[in-house]
């Protein structure tokens, strides 16, 4: 990794350990060709959100947004199911998946295959602005006229 995995001061153990599960899968993948050799495992942008650990995981066959729980998310969280979590650019669904003996994260992925990305520094690119957008405060969206400003119940549509 080219860059601190985790802001100083915090505990950084819990994100190595992640990105050493996918660096250990990278390996065993190597040479497959899902893979682009041109990219390695690295955790981009991590930073402590709502009591979770938030970022992004570029390996050399995918890209997501990834989240290690919070206590209270490994009271409710169940693999294989949809946790919703609010960010301040909205609100995205992420899949709930055990990473080994990492234990639950929760992702959202960006791109399922990399060749796109001639370099891991145009991955990280991405990652980056990825994560920046996920933290950008979502516009308020207003309606374009009067006409679209009317909320219509459906006991109205329905001529009730």
């Amino acid at each position: 990794m080219n860059e601190p995995v985790e802001p100083a001061g915090t505990d950084a153990e819990p994100v190595r350990r992640l990105v050493d599960y996918y660096e250990r899968a990278a390996r065993r993948m190597q040479g497959m060709p899902v893979c682009n050799p041109n990219l390695v495992v690295e955790g981009v942008g991590i930073r402590e959100f709502d009591g979770r650990r938030i970022g992004v995981i570029v390996t050399p066959w995918f890209m997501n947004l990834t989240v290690l729980p919070s206590p209270a998310d490994l009271a409710t969280w169940r693999e294989g199911a949809v946790a919703q979590i609010a960010f301040p650019s909205g609100v995205y669904d992420f899949v709930v998946s055990e990473a080994g003996d990492n234990g639950l994260i929760a992702t959202c992925s960006l791109f399922s295959l990399m060749h796109e990305f001639a370099d891991q520094d145009s991955a990280r690119a991405a990652a980056r602005a990825a994560i920046d957008a996920l933290f950008e405060p979502a516009a308020p969206q207003r309606p374009s006229s009067a006409k679209a400003a009317t909320v219509l119940s459906r006991r109205k549509f329905l001529g009730g």
